[in-house]
């Protein structure tokens, strides 16, 4: 495991002393690589022994092997997000928030991305495939992304909803089917209306696909398949854009995979959906793709000799009365 990955993971049990050291290191960053012992222990607060020992925890002798350790592992830049502390000070000026967001946001998503299990994602995105209907679930800024996932669906022809409201969100997961899929959005995956969805949907056989951040959590055990994204958030920062960026780069990954499995298909329905918005936005559009087939079907119906005698061979009314349409006022 990485030295930073193993700091996160201990940081709920240590002590008090520990997190100063902790903190100190999400702060300082590279720097904490050149910075001597005397300093870290001013600026933590703590005795040059609490800074050899808080090493010595994750398995290194010195606070030296320590430091050359971290620096291999951040300067690689893989990493770095991980030492830009997370919280947002009420003081700070707009660039450090700026700066922190920015890391925040890249880091959230490089560690997704490195958490991906990829036989999971190809057997959801079969789920996706092989389903009649797809149904969204989420509750607050959960719902949000629920929403936007449904329509982004239906735009390449699977038949997709989401409900954010309670009573029908119950409602109409108690009416899933076997050949039906339920995708359940919960950060902390204990949603109690979640939770209460995926258990009537899966009375019914329907399969439930979970994205949560807690991979223990109640969602991740009774969905059949799951992927998990890693965030960290404090009062002021809580479900900001870099949280949900996390789970918006989830879909758009179940999306592109589906895309590449339906090929054409998913070409022509978002080309045809498209149509059919563009066509009410600009009614102009809609008038003559209808006056288009209207010619098209006048020039079929009549044979080679008839559209010679009207001089209409090569088509030209056809581009003739195109010109005229899309012509300026």
């Amino acid at each position: 495991m990485h030295i930073l990955e193993a700091l996160e993971q201990a940081k709920p049990n240590m002590t008090k002393s520990d997190l100063a050291v902790m903190n100190y290191i999400q702060a300082k960053g590279l720097e904490v690589c050149n910075a001597p012992i005397s300093e870290m222990a001013k600026s933590c607060g703590v005795s040059h022994a609490t800074i050899t020992r808080f090493v010595r925890k994750f398995g290194y002798e010195s606070l030296q092997a320590f430091k050359i350790a971290l620096a291999k592992e951040v300067g690689s830049g893989e990493n770095i997000g991980h030492l830009i502390s997370v919280n947002i000070a009420l003081d700070e000026s707009s660039e450090d928030t700026v700066s922190k967001l920015t890391q925040l946001m890249t880091d959230t998503i490089r560690r997704t991305a490195k958490g991906i299990d990829h036989k999971s994602l190809a057997r959801i995105t079969s789920f996706f495939f092989k389903a009649n209907r797809v149904y969204f679930i989420g509750k607050g800024n959960s719902g949000f992304v629920a929403a936007d996932s449904a329509f982004k669906f239906n735009r390449i022809g699977i038949d997709s909803r989401a409900f954010i409201e309670t009573h029908e969100m119950l409602m109409m997961c108690s009416m899933l089917k076997r050949r039906d899929l339920l995708v359940a959005f919960s950060n902390s995956g204990t949603t109690p209306e979640i939770i209460k969805a995926c258990e009537l949907a899966k009375q019914e056989g329907c399969k439930i696909f979970g994205i949560t951040a807690d991979k223990d959590s109640a969602l991740a055990k009774m969905s059949d398949e799951s992927l998990f994204y890693e965030i960290r958030e404090t009062f002021l920062d809580s479900g900001s854009i870099y949280s949900k960026a996390a789970v918006i780069f989830i879909i758009d990954l179940i999306y592109t995979e589906l895309c590449k499995k339906l090929g054409q298909d998913a070409i022509d329905a978002k080309q045809k959906t498209g149509r059919a918005i563009s066509a009410f936005c600009n009614p102009r559009l809609l008038s003559v793709a209808t006056l288009e087939n209207e010619l098209e079907d006048h020039n079929h119906a009549h044979n080679a000799q008839d559209a010679d005698e009207h001089g209409d061979a090569d088509g030209k009314g056809t581009h003739f009365m195109r010109n005229i349409l899309y012509a300026d006022d």
